[in-house]
């Protein structure tokens, strides 16, 4: 029989997972959830996982180190309730060559339609009309353009599981979707239901921008002083990917020309300081990193959670396992 510990804290079960998702891996075999507040008595933790043939993690569980897999000489795989699997893996997980699959698939959702939420409220003019209504105008006084979702063209950075649903919700509409990746061919991209083009085209033909590339040295500063000019007049930016993507003193210094709106959700560093110049322009939308992070939708994680270990104890393939010898490439 199959032994599942659930190694996550107090805050993360609740807001994770739940005992309809607990029942549905006992359907599996026998299922430990951890019981304490947080892992600082590492001693009961060691006892805890004694014997577990799946981990399952998420954000703030403790790193899967040497002494962690010393008590489980059985351990088939741990499933990662959570993003990025960095947090929490050793040398000694990656010498070892334990299976692990993340989450990436079930928060990326969310997170596409967070942007698709900005890129349509932008569009619309929502936030600027909120606001000029607030101060006292109406109607023929705004000068703010309604643009409909509609026979515009949407440019989507990165075809990871962020990006493709984004094109996948993208699809509802009435719209041209270009989509810059480059380690996707043609075809990929075609069949994901977009047109490949080089980033700078992406760029000076969007009308919405949307960031979903992974934190890596490959796409740091992306996007900076040199390309962030071709975004055309009147667009729209949007960022819910990681704040270093975006070089911010270049991004602040175009928005100041109030050529274009941007939907920034995630800063470098976070949070941004109280003086940041991001906080204070009438042409930003600004939020603190919520956008993969929403209440109920982190259910979805945890049923992701149960379907990963049902695809592994039936000798599927995982939908999101992760290759440990691409770690470097990975968020």
């Amino acid at each position: 029989m199959e032994k599942i510990v659930v190694l996550v804290n107090k805050e993360f079960r609740g807001r994770v997972f739940g005992e309809k998702y607990y029942e549905k891996m006992r359907t599996f075999g026998e299922v430990k959830v951890y019981d304490k507040d947080d892992f600082s008595d590492f001693d009961y933790v060691l006892d805890f996982v004694k014997g577990a043939t799946i981990i399952v993690t998420s954000w703030d569980s403790p790193k899967i180190d040497k002494q962690i897999l010393d008590c489980c000489p059985e351990l088939k795989a741990v499933i990662h309730g959570a993003g990025s699997i960095k947090p929490i893996i050793s040398d000694e997980f990656i010498q070892r060559k334990i299976r692990i699959t993340n989450s990436a698939v079930a928060i990326g959702e969310g997170v596409a339609e967070s942007a698709l939420g900005f890129a349509i409220s932008a569009c619309k003019g929502f936030y600027q009309l909120s606001r000029d209504t607030k101060n006292g105008l109406w109607q023929d006084n705004i000068k703010t353009t309604v643009t409909d979702f509609y026979d515009i063209t949407v440019g989507v950075i990165s075809g990871g599981y962020v990006g493709r649903h984004m094109v996948k919700l993208l699809k509802n509409f009435h719209v041209d979707i270009l989509l810059y990746d480059p380690i996707l061919t043609k075809e990929q991209i075609e069949e994901i239901g977009a047109k490949k083009v080089e980033l700078n085209e992406l760029l000076s033909q969007s009308d919405v921008v949307t960031v979903h590339a992974p934190a890596i040295p490959q796409t740091e500063n992306m996007l900076n002083k040199s390309n962030l000019p071709l975004i055309k007049d009147g667009a729209v930016l949007i960022n819910t990917a990681r704040g270093t993507i975006i070089n911010e003193a270049d991004l602040i210094e175009e928005l100041k020309k109030n050529r274009f709106f941007a939907c920034i959700d995630v800063t470098n560093p976070e949070p941004p300081a109280k003086d940041n110049e991001l906080r204070k322009l009438d042409n930003v939308v600004l939020t603190p990193h919520i956008a993969g992070t929403a209440t109920n939708g982190l259910k979805r994680v945890a049923l992701h959670v149960c379907e990963e270990i049902d695809r592994l104890l039936k000798g599927e393939k995982m939908r999101t396992e992760v290759n440990l010898d691409n770690l470097s490439k990975l968020a």
